[in-house]
């Protein structure tokens, strides 16, 4: 038994699979397709084109600039907003007061039922201070 090594046999023909060359089996393909890309920092070709210092300079400002400004529409924004939504606050507390001035409304003093009523009562059901009550009696009085 043995092996024999007969020269003219698969002479020239590329191996089925490029990976199964020799001392190639189990090298994995994602890794050596990325090999190529792999370079030490320093053999990097460096650009040509180099802005000046000036020039860069020049850039630095004009974005700390550009910066200011967006930073200063921002404010604006965000003042207006405010502004907004204090003018849209006032205006839900007016329309709520105005509400309960022109309202009916009656002065519960046996409150024990309250809990057998069906939700949505019990929703529209206002909890006032004393003076308020006072306010809505003499109103209802008249």
């Amino acid at each position: 038994r043995g092996f024999f090594f007969s020269p003219d046999k698969g002479a020239g023909i590329p191996p089925a699979d490029p990976a199964m060359v020799k001392g190639k089996a189990f090298r994995k393909q994602w890794k050596e397709a990325r090999k190529p890309l792999r370079k030490r920092a320093s053999s990097r070709v460096k650009s040509a084109h180099r802005a000046s210092f000036e020039d860069r300079q020049k850039q630095k400002r004009e974005l700390e600039q550009v910066k200011a400004k967006s930073k200063e529409l921002q404010q604006e924004k965000k003042e207006v907003k405010k502004l907004k939504a204090k003018k849209r606050e006032e205006k839900k507390k007016r329309k709520e007061e105005n509400a309960i001035k022109s309202g009916q409304y009656q002065v519960i003093k046996k409150t024990e039922k309250v809990r057998k009523w069906h939700k949505n009562a019990r929703k529209m059901l206002r909890t006032m201070g004393p003076e308020q009550i006072e306010r809505l009696v003499q109103k209802n009085q008249y």
